[in-house]
């Protein structure tokens, strides 16, 4: 998942990088964190994610349904009017939501081939086969709860 992250400039060279993770913001949890310089920010604010969505884990927290709003909407909120810089960071949480179990599943060739060629589209985001059919079935569960009807089915 991306993650829009506010990077406050130091003041001077004795100062490190501030940073804020504003979709794990909220009144529960907080997502900040430093950097000594700019090599380190992706390796600390990876860190900062993966502790507090394991945190969220164990509070049960549901972290599928995370929404990052994106950088600009929240360059424009005054609560991080003190971030100097946005920036996006991929992080993987599928770690955190349980073990991974194979299966054996069928599909027509015609769907299998539309799947694998979106999941080769480098702007799709998705790692592979397994990536696009968990988040399809997330996506599918989603509507299933909120009781969106869905005009594909029968």
């Amino acid at each position: 998942m991306f993650f829009s992250v506010g990077v406050e400039m130091p003041a001077n060279e004795n100062d490190a990088f501030g940073l804020v993770v504003p979709a794990l913001c909220n009144d529960d949890f907080g997502c900040v964190s430093a950097a000594d310089n700019q090599d380190e920010i992706a390796g600390m604010v990876k860190e900062a994610i993966l502790l507090i969505a394991d945190e969220m884990v164990k509070r049960g927290v549901d972290i599928t349904q995370l929404k990052d709003a994106g950088p600009f909407v929240y360059a424009a909120n005054p609560e991080y009017v003190y971030c100097n810089q946005w920036l996006l960071v991929d992080v993987d949480l599928s770690a955190l939501e349980g073990k991974q179990h194979r299966i054996n599943i069928t599909l027509p060739d015609t769907l299998l081939m539309r799947i694998d060629n979106r999941v080769k589209q480098l702007s799709s985001g998705y790692r592979d086969r397994s990536h696009f059919l968990a988040v399809a079935a997330r996506h599918e569960l989603i509507e299933e709860s909120s009781g969106t009807p869905d005009s594909n089915k029968d």
